[in-house]
């Protein structure tokens, strides 16, 4: 008896292995259908019945029980092997796929299903080693379930040791693999450790391309040969990743306000210079039209959520280079070009329109022509505040640059947006605030003018907690009185305001307005309130250290 209930044991065992095995391929080729589909509009070049595989895996249950457990074992061994063949054959499909497809259909379609994501990389995890772009492919899922984000800051961290303990032993006891040296082991994770640390290090965008640090991470992952197996090296590899995202998104941060107001800038002189071509010459022309198409590229990549350091250093390089010769080229007589030129007087203008035979404009079309930008709206108020201004700007700003028709909900989580954490009525309120857009009742302009505020001063806040965090005691006291500590308790009186006025809104609405505005109200304050509590500790606590 006891001998019957050890193999039974080990048929079950088995069994449940090779079920598994099923899931991950036929999960792997629904993935491949989504990708060819997606991006490719055909379909994968394979055929494979998944469907009489699943009944003849299902039938191995009947006879379980009846059959002797050699008999048994030795058709569940036959199915195991033809599965393999089933890998052979949705891997090759894979091949030919690139990891920045990878990458592009999972950020398109957004998915939150970690069993999803888990069953792909058990796929790659079924092989006993990869090529260089299946690695790729497994260090992007991995980042993805191998991360959390951060409730205070959005940072990603890695999930806690007991979870990634778990993870890395369910994916390397798929395939029996001799153990690498524990030499390479060490130097690998002591390589990794290394380039960690130059991540962190960068103080400019610039030094992730400058310093080529990323593709020597992903050069080193690519050579760590049977290592990358190890739980140690998977530790290290996920911490350098993290790493490396973190420091991305926070030099990201800065260097797009810059190209912000660079591009802004070079898009009002190109208009001018259109307006008047006899001070450009060709060379300058075709510098501005590479600079859009740059531009173009890069706006519609950041719509796609697939930015790349590449394409942010690429595109700052060219403003650079297009200013500097702006600044220092000279025209004619060696004559420079000014950053900003003049309007053509309102005179010049009459006296070209008066040369033209035949035109004779209307009251409406002389009002229209007499105005000195058609058709740019307004800046808005909140855009020009001294303590929420930049915050208001990069939300309107990324707010008009995502993509049209775009619903606020979607929009709120897109990658353009997903940095500022805003509600999708946040969003919604942006959008008409920026195109100038009339509130669809008199009541609700107020409301999303509070709520870009309140998005904007939480922008700040959380900017300025940062900052604060990062001191060290004996930073402390250069802090007292400084700019971030006075900016600190300006932030804190601007949020309390913030509150009275979000309030007042709620009190104006009474519990018979609409659910879902107080929901929005709520909601948005209720967040404005604990960015406030969080910042009014840390002042608080370095306030009682220096006394």
């Amino acid at each position: 008896m006891s001998t019957s209930i050890v193999d039974l044991r080990t048929l079950h065992d088995a069994y449940t292995r090779l079920t598994e095995k099923f899931k991950t391929f036929w999960t792997f080729h629904q993935f491949l259908q989504g990708v060819h589909k997606t991006f490719f509009g055909d379909a994968p070049g394979y055929s494979i019945n998944f469907q009489g595989l699943y009944d003849e895996i299902r039938a191995v249950t009947t006879v379980m029980n009846v059959q002797a457990p050699a008999v048994v074992m030795d058709q569940i061994n036959q199915l195991d092997a033809r599965l393999d063949v089933v890998y052979r054959s949705l891997s090759a499909d894979d091949e030919k796929i690139a990891a920045s497809w990878v990458r592009r259909f999972f950020e398109k379609v957004r998915t939150e299903d970690e069993k999803l994501l888990l069953a792909i990389l058990r796929f790659y995890f079924h092989s006993r080693q990869v090529s260089p772009e299946a690695i790729d492919k497994m260090d992007f899922l991995l980042t993805l379930v191998g991360a959390r984000r951060s409730l205070d800051d959005g940072r990603y961290l890695p999930r806690f040791p007991q979870e990634l303990t778990k993870l890395f032993a369910s994916l390397l006891g798929l395939v029996r693999r001799s153990p690498a040296p524990a030499a390479e082991v060490t130097a690998s994770v002591k390589a990794l450790g290394l380039i960690r640390k130059d991540i962190e290090s960068c103080d400019r965008f610039e030094d992730l391309t400058d310093r080529k640090i990323l593709d020597s991470l992903r050069t080193v992952k690519h050579r760590l040969g049977t290592a990358y197996y190890d739980p140690n090296v998977l530790t290290a590899i996920l911490d350098a990743n993290l790493a490396a995202k973190n420091r991305f998104q926070t030099l990201y941060r800065n260097e797009e306000k810059r190209i912000f107001d660079s591009s802004r800038q070079l898009l009002d002189i190109e208009r001018e210079l259109s307006r008047r071509p006899e001070v450009a010459d060709t060379d300058l022309l075709e510098e501005f039209r590479k600079f859009r198409q740059f531009k173009e590229e890069f706006d519609r990549k950041r719509n796609e959520g697939e930015i790349r350091h590449g394409q942010v250093t690429l595109l700052a390089e060219t403003i650079d280079q297009l200013m500097a010769k702006l600044t220092t080229t000279g025209q004619g007589a060696g004559e420079s070009i000014p950053l900003a030129l003049p309007l053509l007087e309102q005179e010049e203008l009459s006296e070209a329109r008066e040369t033209i035979s035949g035109f004779f404009p209307g009251k409406e079309a002389v009002a229209a022509a007499a105005m000195p930008r058609a058709q740019v709206p307004a800046v808005p108020a909140v855009a020009l505040d001294p303590l929420i201004g930049e915050g208001a700007s990069k939300i309107l700003y990324s707010v008009d640059m995502a993509q049209v028709g775009t619903g606020s909900g979607q929009a709120a989580y897109s990658s353009s947006l997903s940095r500022f954490r805003l509600e999708p009525w946040e969003v919604r309120a942006a959008r008409r605030i920026q195109s100038g857009e009339t509130a669809s009742d008199p009541e609700s302009g107020p409301e999303e003018v509070l709520f870009l505020e309140g998005a904007a001063l939480r922008l700040k806040i959380d900017e300025i907690a940062q900052h604060l965090k990062e001191l060290s005691s004996e930073a402390v006291r250069e802090t007292i009185g400084g700019s971030s500590f006075a900016e600190a308790a300006e932030c804190l009186v601007r949020a309390q305001d913030l509150d009275r006025r979000f309030r007042q809104a709620l009190e104006t609405l009474g519990q018979g307005g609409l659910p879902e505005r107080l929901n929005e109200l709520t909601r948005s304050r209720f967040r404005l309130l604990r960015a406030f509590s969080g910042l009014w500790l840390l002042h608080n606590a370095l306030a009682a250290a220096e006394g």
